[in-house]
């Protein structure tokens, strides 16, 4: 229910959590600003909720001529309407500089005449004059005043869609249905599929891949109108900034917000957190399967929408009508229990298990030393070090206890020999100590170099709380 105590709560949350939209333009200055990808590839896995959040926002623009798009990032989701709907004039709107930058530089590359950005505080902004509809992706939560935006901004504009993360009532993000896996496990299969044929890729940008994971600075991912370059992917500690305004809401405060309006809302499984390794990779067969993940998203919404169980996917679209008399639908009654369900996952490239390490509890300041990690192959290829172009090594991170990296890169480790499916192996790891003696975290990591970690695959490391003392 939207009332004074957790209006209170909010408030005491917010102070709490230091979010100001200072911090959070900060913090989204720098993640946009680090972004480094074709956002509009068939191949890159972020096209997908673009696509589809743009599916959901296309269903509101009867009659629409001017749509302003709030916190529109890198205009991304924007762009996309603008290539469908080239009679309507867009502009966006944003508080980071670097977003409205890149925003610019997308419409340009697209050559898309009917759009045009500027640099605002959403807290203060006023339009220039009316619009027919406005829309945010993933923005509406980085207001740290929301009910005194929507009174004022509905004064130029009376219908509004949103998309927005599905929230409780303690600012939450509920994520009862998640298909969060789908990409990547395509991507598995597109990866064996390439193997088995020993196809060359059309293209692959060879980086490492950045698994959209959250930043140390929020409990929440960024705004999926702005997906990272995996998306942005996480900033690292050393460089990130700011900290962004992570508010989530039940429904009830969305009805509660617009006052006045008739709130229709409907869910979506659409915006990942988590990408394939090499989210830039580009070949035939990624398009096809990421093509093949878009579809079976769309379907999926739509059968969660017969099965009444769409609003316990992880994002709602919301549209609000002030227009006509009808009265408003009670959205709540639609929020029944739903079942909660394992996946099926199939064997992909990166699949080990860590079975063991004999790693101590407390260590000397800056030593070096070895230790037995045993490793278990769960993947379907054969893991290997020697004479291939992307050997695979074992490494670690050192970590403080608030979990920033200390030493992010550790010494490379190579396989004693390769490593069949199904296999266990014993791997002699090389392991130095940070200079500074304190209370660690130490964790245990696969990578292939020039591709990816192997936990930011989804593979959990092996982690181990140590001492490292002088002397």
């Amino acid at each position: 229910m939207f009332s004074r105590a957790f209006r209170a709560w909010r408030r005491v949350r917010s102070r709490w959590s230091r979010w100001s939209a200072t911090a959070d333009r900060e913090f989204h200055d720098h993640l946009f600003a680090a972004a480094e990808h074709d956002p509009f590839s068939p191949a890159y896995p972020g096209y997908i909720t673009i696509r589809r959040f743009a599916d959901l926002a296309a269903a509101h623009f009867e009659n629409a001529r001017v749509v302003l798009d709030l916190g529109c990032g890198p205009g991304e989701i924007t762009c996309e309407l603008a290539k469908r709907f080239p009679a309507v004039s867009f502009h966006g709107v944003d508080h980071s500089q670097a977003a409205v930058d890149r925003a610019s530089s997308h419409a340009s590359r697209l050559q898309l005449s009917n759009m045009t950005f500027q640099r605002a505080d959403l807290q203060t902004f006023e339009p220039v004059g009316p619009a027919d509809l406005v829309v945010m992706f993933d923005a509406f939560h980085h207001l740290t005043e929301p009910g005194a935006f929507v009174k004022r901004i509905s004064r130029y504009c009376e219908r509004f869609f949103l998309i927005e993360p599905a929230g409780d009532a303690w600012g939450r993000w509920k994520r009862t249905i998640d298909f969060d896996w789908l990409p990547n496990e395509l991507d598995k299969i597109r990866a064996r599929t390439e193997y088995l044929l020993r196809e060359s890729p059309a293209a692959s940008v060879q980086r490492p891949a950045a698994s959209f994971q959250l930043p140390a600075s929020s409990s929440q991912p960024p705004a999926s109108n702005s997906q990272p370059p995996a998306s942005s992917a996480q900033l690292p500690a050393s460089t990130a900034t700011g900290r962004a305004v992570e508010h989530r809401y039940p429904i009830a405060d969305y009805e509660a917000f617009f006052e006045g309006f008739h709130v229709s809302a409907r869910g979506t499984v659409a915006g990942f957190d988590v990408y394939p390794p090499q989210p830039d990779y580009d070949s035939s067969w990624r398009r096809r399967f990421m093509d093949a993940a878009y579809d079976v998203l769309q379907q999926v919404d739509e059968r969660l929408v017969e099965q009444n169980l769409d609003l316990h996917a992880k994002h709602w679209a919301i549209y609000a009508d002030r227009r006509g008399d009808a009265p408003a639908a009670t959205i709540g009654k639609r929020m029944q229990p739903a079942g909660i369900w394992e996946a099926e996952v199939v064997r992909g490239p990166y699949d080990v298990r860590f079975e063991g390490a004999d790693v101590p509890s407390s260590i000397a300041t800056g030593v070096e030393l070895v230790a037995d990690v045993t490793i278990r192959n769960e993947s379907w290829r054969t893991l290997k070090s020697d004479g291939v172009a992307r050997p695979i090594f074992l490494s670690y991170r050192w970590l403080d206890r608030q979990r920033r990296p200390i030493v992010k890169d550790g010494l490379r480790s190579p396989l004693p020999r390769p490593i069949d499916p199904g296999e266990s192996c014993h791997v002699a790891l090389r392991l130095k100590t940070p200079v500074t003696s304190g209370e660690y975290l130490l964790e245990l990591d696969l990578v292939e170099e020039g591709v990816t970690w192997f936990s930011e695959v989804g593979v959990p490391p092996l982690r181990f709380d140590v001492r490292v003392t002088r002397g």
